[in-house]
């Protein structure tokens, strides 16, 4: 009966961890030099911009193995003050991070700190290939200063190639030491060395095995076949032959005893080694091999002939085993190990990542035998951990097996029955791969004739064990690594996608540009196409927008959508997802399921042809309410969604629903504030020969009621007045005073009689009398005509400006310029100011513009540049209708993100000896003013 024994608790010091320390030690006694931890501690510090840097390995005590300004003598010994820092970062396995040691608490006591050697401090840990922290590199400076996220990356990154560089001396190291090993064994033992190239027949003998043949230099060969009928025994010749043929055959190497004759005429025993090596295509081109004298002692020769073998085979497995990178490789890496035992073949079971799954590796020849019993792949396949086949027992328990024949196997075994009929098995040695405690898997060697095992033998296999537990660990850490970095870079690109998408959701409320945009996001980056549908305030379902990763095949998904949503039945994605408020996720789309959701066989076919292996739809959710679906579609070759990015879809969902809703309430908010708006300006009348033409367009931002207002109306005697003003502020006080300012301004005008300046100051006066608490810029404006006036074809603009922009003026042969006359101080500030007026002959054909300063003014410039621009633009405009004008200044001056909302007034004479234009419509006067005769025969008759 086993005893279960208590493990020993493990050391909570990480710094004593004994594995740890192994595992610097390991690479500490391969360091070639400071030059290169020099090289890389120069350019953390000039990357980083510190005065100091350094790399330190902790083995039981630390030692620096390279630095820049660092005291005289520290490199190869310990780091002094400093090495208390660096054991922190090594405890930790983490960036330790301190901007201002000497107010930190878990440093500040620390002699470095005290001293002033370091103010602030900056390290990564160095974490070997076998997940150890080995050591800390290291930046300081003796004053205080940050240190940015970028820095603290920047330094891991150079910790990592600083562990690449102290692996690859390791590993150059081992290498370098098994090729000596090679050369020595070479010289020890009188090996000769010959090649023998198949293309051109032709051979070369180094020294040592031209001697055998009694020549004393290298010789080339001309005729290799010939060499073989002159100088390998006759009796030998077949043997010989047939066991090159068969390796050249089978790409593979072999072994020859046989007898050669000496230009002497002696005849001695010798034992000749070969490899047949292959070109890029596979095909066999030369035959390397080595020769030994085994006369003397043949018996004796050929126990160290085997020893010798034996070592190579494992240098050179160790070798190749170091620069392997996949684990489907190592099979046939061992196999050439395993042969110089005699095994037929070999097999590696190991453990997945993480104690998964356990999984076989077989070499080819192996795997072609099991794949005439089996219907699947068997390469990489996953098998039971169980204990009913040595090679499983090894993996389970840790433990070696070693059967010698048969009834070994069966006794113990006897579920090998099977395989070994099939294999021809007779014998089985089975070893863990163990690293540091651990089991991660187990290697086999199979051989089809009883064997002994010795102990040279058991040694050999448990040191190619050895050798292949380092190799599976090393590229299970590499594999690691790469998954790792995958599913970071998967992370950053879901979480720039969501950035991306929060960017185009909040960048407009147009819900038509925004939909547009973000099905442009998602494909192709979560699918190859897709489509989003909402739902109108009556529930009823229509497309907003679709995207293809072809854009050529746009107009084709258009046509679909729309066929779609005109035919899709309770059963379609989009409606049940609507319903339940849960996305739907399809990794294999149902045609049967499609069939009840699209029954019009026109719109199926079009989804065929746009190509929908997989689909995932997701609900537009805001407020508890589903408004909408996002369907994303993925071709057969792309494959359906992960979890993360399904994820991802929901989230956009989420987002999506969230701006629709804020996007359409912001709707409804502005189409009430400018209705409203509207409603308090009037249209303006049509007297006489001048056409009028408003416009209000409200700001971009915002659902508020603007104070901006216009104003044209007759005075009692007939004369035209034309007003236009801006109440400080924006919001729903401003548009009330506005209604208040407008309503004064226009009773004034008409009760009085007034000219521009008198009416503005009663409206002042007004303002304060009836505590309306508001200031306001304004202008007015009157039209003015006497009779010389009308003879002559001209008007008299006469007006006041409280503050306002100037108005411009567009003349008939297309000159434009500002009634610019220094303007008098804004209503609501001082009631008695005086007021001034000012007048200009307009002849008929000229255009007046009025507007509030949101047209001209702007945060990336002033208002002077602005009505420049206005100018500028103007006469561009000439020629055009007034509607037309009045609309290409705004297109032209009026930005879609503005922040403040605009009105225009514009006013163009015609000329009175001609009929009214047809683009200015009929004459609109209010009741009691007479209109004007269509044509009035005086006017313009004045020369």
């Amino acid at each position: 009966m086993d005893t279960a024994v208590a493990p020993v608790p493990a050391d909570p010091d990480p710094l004593r961890d004994p594995e740890r320390i192994a595992a610097a030690r390991r690479l500490l006694l391969e360091v070639p030099g400071a030059a290169a931890f020099d090289r890389l501690s120069a350019l953390a510090s000039r990357l980083l911009a510190a005065d100091h840097a350094k790399v330190t390995l902790f083995t039981d005590q630390d030692v620096v193995v390279g630095g820049v300004g660092l005291p005289e003598g520290v490199i190869g010994g310990p780091a002094l003050l400093t090495g208390a820092l660096s054991a922190i970062v090594v405890s930790t396995g983490a960036p330790l991070d301190i901007p201002e040691a000497a107010a930190d608490a878990r440093v500040a006591g620390l002699p470095a700190v005290t001293s002033g050697q370091v103010g602030a401090y900056l390290g990564a840990p160095l974490v070997a290939a076998s997940g150890h922290v080995v050591g800390a590199l290291a930046v300081y400076d003796p004053s205080p200063r940050p240190w940015s996220e970028d820095a603290t990356e920047l330094l891991q990154q150079l910790a990592a190639s600083v562990v690449a560089e102290l692996e690859l001396s390791a590993a150059q190291s081992a290498v370098g030491t098994s090729r000596v090993r090679l050369e020595v064994a070479l010289a020890a033992s009188s090996i000769g060395i010959w090649e023998r190239d198949l293309r051109t027949d032709t051979g070369f003998w180094d020294q040592r095995c031209a001697r055998l043949f009694g020549l004393e230099e290298a010789t080339e060969i001309e005729g290799f076949q010939q060499m073989m009928l002159e100088r390998v025994h006759p009796e030998d010749h077949a043997t010989a032959a047939e066991a090159m043929d068969r390796a050249v055959a089978e790409r593979d190497q072999f072994t020859l005893e046989s007898r050669i004759v000496r230009t002497d005429g002696q005849i001695r025993w010798v034992v000749s080694r070969g490899r047949v090596l292959g070109n890029a295509r596979g095909e066999p081109v030369r035959i390397l091999g080595t020769i030994i004298d085994v006369t003397e002692a043949r018996r004796q020769a050929e126990q160290r002939l085997a020893a010798f073998h034996r070592a190579t085979a494992i240098a050179e497995v160790a070798a190749e085993l170091s620069n392997a990178t996949r684990l489907q490789d190592l099979p046939e890496i061992v196999q050439r190990g395993a042969q110089v035992l005699g095994a037929r073949s070999s097999a590696l079971t190991i453990v997945d990542v993480g104690g998964g799954a356990l999984r076989l590796h077989t070499t080819r020849r192996l795997a072609d035998q099991l794949q005439e019993h089996v219907d699947r792949p068997v390469e990489g396949i996953e098998i039971e951990a169980d204990e009913n086949h040595p090679i499983q027992y090894a993996a389970v328990h840790g433990r070696r097996v070693l059967l010698s024949s048969v009834e070994e196997m069966l006794a113990r075994f006897p579920a090998t029955r099977e395989g070994i009929e099939v294999l021809g098995i007779r014998a089985v040695g089975a070893f863990p791969l163990r690293v540091e405690g651990r089991v991660l898997g187990s290697f086999a060697a199979l051989w089809q004739d009883e064997r002994a095992f010795p102990a040279d033998d058991v040694e050999v296999l448990e040191a190619l064990a050895a050798q292949i537990a380092l190799t599976v660990s090393r590229l299970q850490a590499d594999a690691e690594r790469v998954r790792a970095v995958a599913a970071m870079a998967g992370a950053n690109e879901r979480l720039q996608l969501l950035a991306d998408a929060g960017r185009v959701l909040s960048g407009t409320l147009e819900i038509d540009q925004q939909v547009a945009e973000l099905a442009e996001l998602v494909v192709p980056e979560l699918a190859d196409w897709c489509w989003l549908v909402v739902t109108d305030e009556q529930g009823r379902l229509h497309d907003l927008a679709c995207a293809h990763r072809d854009p050529d095949r746009r107009e084709e998904l258009e046509s679909y959508v729309r066929g779609m949503v005109a035919v899709m039945t309770d059963r379609a994605g989009a409606r049940v997802v609507m319903r339940s408020g849960r996305p739907m996720v399809m990794p294999v789309i149902d045609w049967g399921h499609i069939e009840e959701a699209l029954p019009d066989p026109a719109v199926r076919e079009a989804l065929a042809r746009l190509g929908a292996a997989s689909a995932t739809i997701v609900p537009l959710v805001a407020r508890g309410q589903v408004l909408g679906a996002l369907g994303l579609f993925n071709r057969e070759e792309r494959g359906p969604l992960s979890r993360a990015q399904v994820d991802t879809a929901i989230e956009i969902g989420r987002r999506a629903g969230l701006a629709l809703h804020h996007a359409r309430l912001f709707g409804q908010q502005r189409d009430l504030a400018v209705a409203l708006q509207r409603s308090m300006l009037t249209a303006p009348p049509e007297p006489n020969h001048s056409e009028i033409v408003v416009r209000y367009v409200p700001a971009a931002a915002g659902a508020e009621i603007g104070g901006d207002w216009y104003d044209a109306f007759l005075q009692a005697d007939g004369a035209t007045v034309l007003a236009i003003g801006d109440v400080v502020g924006h919001d729903s006080r401003a548009a009330a005073a506005m209604g208040q300012v407008r309503g004064l301004l226009r009773g004034i005008a008409y009760s009085s009689g007034d000219g521009p300046a008198a009416v503005l100051s009663g409206l002042d006066r007004a303002v304060e009398g009836l505590a309306l608490d508001t200031m306001a810029t304004a202008l007015v404006a009157r039209l003015e005509q006497d009779g010389d006036d009308l003879r002559a074809g001209r008007a008299v603009l006469r007006w006041s400006s409280a503050g306002h922009p100037p108005a411009a003026v567009l003349t008939a042969d297309g000159k434009a310029h500002l009634l610019d006359e220094r303007a008098d101080l804004l209503l609501g500030v001082f009631p008695d100011t005086g007021r001034h007026e000012h007048t200009t002959v307009l002849q008929h054909g000229t255009t007046v513009l009025l507007y509030t300063d949101g047209l001209v003014e702007r945060r990336d410039r002033d208002i002077d540049a602005g009505t420049a621009e206005l100018v500028a633009v103007l006469e561009t405009c000439a020629g055009m209708t007034l509607q037309d004008l009045c609309d290409e200044v705004l297109e032209r001056l009026f930005l879609p993100d503005a922040e403040d909302d605009v009105a225009i007034l514009a006013v163009r004479l015609h000329p009175q000896d001609e009929p009214r234009p047809p683009e200015a419509g009929p004459q609109v006067v209010p009741p009691g003013v007479e209109p004007m005769p269509d044509v009035v025969p005086e006017a313009g008759t004045a020369t």
